[in-house]
């Protein structure tokens, strides 16, 4: 027939194989097969065992396991230790997230300017992110020590004649912990978000500047929103490693002065240690992990409003 046309005929893509003989499929799942198995077994098995170790009382001598039900959730409820170690977690997590990231942005935007020394003061930021949480610990529980404590004697020789105990003081020992943490993790934030500054493209600057706005406002206006998706994820992940954080704030106090540094994951490890009783302690670490799920998914719905904005 005169004008028709022959209709098209589509064919999907030819699965070639991968040399050695594997398609691509299966060389995707081989390579993925190894992180798989991590995770099933370094993550997903030990929740799963928890979570059903949580319905048990198991002593942690004997470990013969007796059934209660949501019976250790009744009490990991009503436990006032639990309740005080839930709130100085709260404060834990939220300074230091807070601390960490308006620390972290501004050590970004000034490593990202154009100053002499720049690239060697990059590598020294890393370096407290480098240096192992027992290192720190053992650095800085001399460094606060209330007799030889390099701290204690400047503050003296400055003229103070009763410098504060801050590693034996319950009501500053927390927030010396905290201090100690953000000398640590503040660079992750800094390195993360000095990546994103690279990417930022100059135009925009170039007409905010012949616009005539000001510094803040291209802060604000450009950089703010070009680094908030990047920054959402370092958020989520520096307030997901807080909240389970142990080594650096057990190793500095051990959960003292009277309980005074003594977050949830250090109540878990008295719970199976000091009571003895590995239910309620997995109890506490399920609704721990719970509530992370909790906050990881508020995190991602400000991640996705932030690429849809930036798009």
């Amino acid at each position: 027939m005169i004008g028709a046309t022959e209709p098209r005929v589509t064919t999907r893509p030819v699965e070639r194989p991968a040399s050695g003989g594997l398609s691509d499929r299966t060389l995707a799942l081989l390579l993925v097969a190894p992180a798989a198995l991590l995770l099933l077994g370094f993550s997903v098995y030990p929740f799963i065992q928890a979570a059903w170790d949580s319905f048990f009382r198991i002593p942690f001598q004997t470990r013969e396991a007796t059934w209660v039900g949501l019976g250790n959730y009744e009490s990991v409820l009503k436990d006032p230790m639990v309740r005080d170690a839930f709130g100085r977690s709260i404060v834990w997590t939220i300074a230091n997230v807070v601390i960490q990231t308006v620390l972290g942005v501004i050590m970004a935007l000034v490593l990202n300017q154009k100053l002499r020394g720049r690239d060697m003061a990059r590598g020294l930021v890393l370096f407290p992110y480098m240096v192992p949480a027992i290192v720190v610990a053992m650095v800085f529980r001399f460094t606060f020590n209330d007799i030889t404590g390099i701290v204690g004697y400047l503050l003296g020789q400055a003229g103070v004649e009763q410098p504060p105990l801050f590693l034996a003081d319950p009501t500053i020992a927390l927030w010396t912990v905290v201090l100690v943490n953000c000398w640590k993790y503040t660079p992750f934030i800094t390195i993360i978000v000095l990546a994103r500054l690279h990417t930022v493209p100059q135009d925009l600057y170039e007409a905010a500047k012949i616009d005539g706005a000001s510094p803040w406002q291209m802060f604000w206006h450009i950089t703010m929103p070009w680094i908030r998706p990047v920054l959402l994820v370092a958020l989520l992940l520096r307030t997901i490693w807080t909240v389970n954080d142990f080594d650096v704030i057990y190793l500095l106090a051990f959960g003292g002065p009277l309980n005074a540094t003594t977050t949830l994951p250090i109540e878990i490890r008295a719970l199976a240690y000091g009571q003895q009783d590995m239910g309620l302690a997995s109890s506490l670490a399920v609704l721990m992990a719970i509530g992370v799920a909790l906050i990881s998914f508020i995190y991602l719905r400000l991640y996705l409003r932030a690429e849809e904005k930036l798009s």
